[in-house]
C-alpha cells in the first residue's frame, strides 16, 4: 500500500498554493485522527483514505473519487471518467493536486473532459456511445490523442491563468522578459495568477527557477473575484482553439513576489532559464529590482 505524507512534502506558505490553499488544509484535516492539528505531526494517507478524504470535500463536484486500484486493467483516463463519473485516484501528490483542481474548478474539469471525450470519440474505430457499456476503454497509443487532446492536456497538467495590465501580456507573449519582470515589475502587484495545472503544482513541491508553466491566452478580467473564476473559465474553455495551443511558457518562480531569489540582481540575467527571443531585446539588465 502506497503512503504518502502530505503534511511535509507540500509546503502550504508557498504563493503558487493560494488557490487550493484552504481546499488542501481542509483534505488534510479530514484525513487526521486530530483535526484540530493537522500538520502537527506526520500525516501520511494511502489511496483508499485519501479517495474517502477528497470524496468528503468534493462540495458540489458530480464526480466520485475512485481508487485506482480497484480498476485492474489500463484504460484510457479521460473515456473512463466521462463514462462512470468517477476520478481515478492513486496515493501521490500528483493525484492529490488532481482531486483538489476538480473540486476547486469543477464546472471548468468538466467542460475540458467533454471536448476530451469528444475528441476520443472522433478518433475511436468504434462507432459507440462513449456512455455506452461496450466502449473500450484501453490506453491509446499518444500518436493517436489528436492536437486537442494533447493541448487540453497540456492545459490540465501545467497550466496558470493570468488576470494582469495589458503590458504585462504583451510582454508575456514577446517572450520579452526584462520588460515583463523587471521594468513591469510594479504591475504584478495588481495582478493575480492562478495555477491551474496539477502536475505543475506537484514539481513546484521541489522549486527550482527552471520550471515554467503554460499561461492559458485567456486574459482573466480585472475585477472578476476567486469565486466567479470557474464559471467564467468554463464558460470560454470550449470557445478556444485547442488545436493551436493557445498559451504561452512563463518562468513560475520569476513572478515577483513568488521567490525571494528573483529580488537580487542577476536573477533574470541566467539565459539557460530566460532564454532570450529575437523580438526581444537584450537581456543586458543591470538590475534594480523594486
Amino acid at each position: 500500500m502506497i503512503k504518502l505524507n502530505l503534511a511535509t512534502e507540500i509546503d502550504w506558505s508557498a504563493p503558487w498554493l493560494g488557490v487550493c490553499r484552504e481546499l488542501g488544509l481542509e483534505v488534510l484535516t479530514m484525513n487526521h485522527p486530530n483535526p484540530l492539528n493537522p500538520l502537527g505531526q506526520l500525516n501520511q494517507c494511502d489511496d483508499t483514505s485519501l479517495v474517502n478524504a477528497l470524496n468528503r470535500c468534493k462540495g458540489e463536484l458530480d464526480f466520485n473519487f475512485k481508487d485506482q486500484d480497484e480498476l485492474g486493467e489500463s484504460f484510457t483516463y479521460e473515456a473512463y471518467v466521462y463514462r462512470n463519473r468517477c476520478i481515478p485516484t492513486r496515493a501521490n501528490l500528483h493525484d492529490f493536486f488532481n482531486g483538489l483542481s476538480w473540486i476547486k474548478f469543477s464546472q471548468t474539469k468538466e467542460a475540458m473532459l467533454n471536448l476530451q471525450a469528444a475528441e476520443f470519440f472522433k478518433t475511436s474505430p468504434h462507432s459507440v456511445d462513449l456512455k455506452s457499456e461496450n466502449t473500450p476503454f484501453k490506453a491509446s497509443a499518444p500518436s493517436a490523442r489528436g492536437a486537442v487532446r494533447d493541448s487540453l492536456t497540456v492545459f490540465d497538467e501545467n497550466g496558470i491563468l493570468l488576470q494582469a495590465d495589458e503590458r504585462i501580456w504583451h510582454a508575456l507573449e514577446q517572450k520579452d522578459w526584462r520588460s515583463l519582470f523587471v521594468e513591469h515589475r510594479a504591475l504584478w502587484q495588481n495582478s493575480r495568477v492562478w495555477v491551474f495545472g496539477h502536475a505543475l503544482l506537484e514539481k513546484l513541491t521541489n522549486p527550482r527557477p527552471t520550471i515554467t508553466g503554460h499561461v492559458l491566452r485567456l486574459n482573466v478580467p480585472v475585477g472578476l473575484v476567486e469565486s466567479d473564476l470557474d464559471t467564467w473559465l468554463a464558460k470560454h474553455i470550449p470557445q478556444l482553439d485547442w488545436a493551436s495551443k493557445p498559451f504561452t511558457p512563463i518562468q513560475v518562480l520569476g513572478i515577483p513576489g513568488w521567490w525571494a531569489a528573483n529580488e537580487e540582481m542577476g536573477f533574470y540575467e541566467n539565459t539557460e532559464v530566460f532564454r532570450i527571443s529575437k523580438a526581444a531585446p537584450s537581456m543586458n539588465l543591470n538590475l534594480k529590482v523594486l
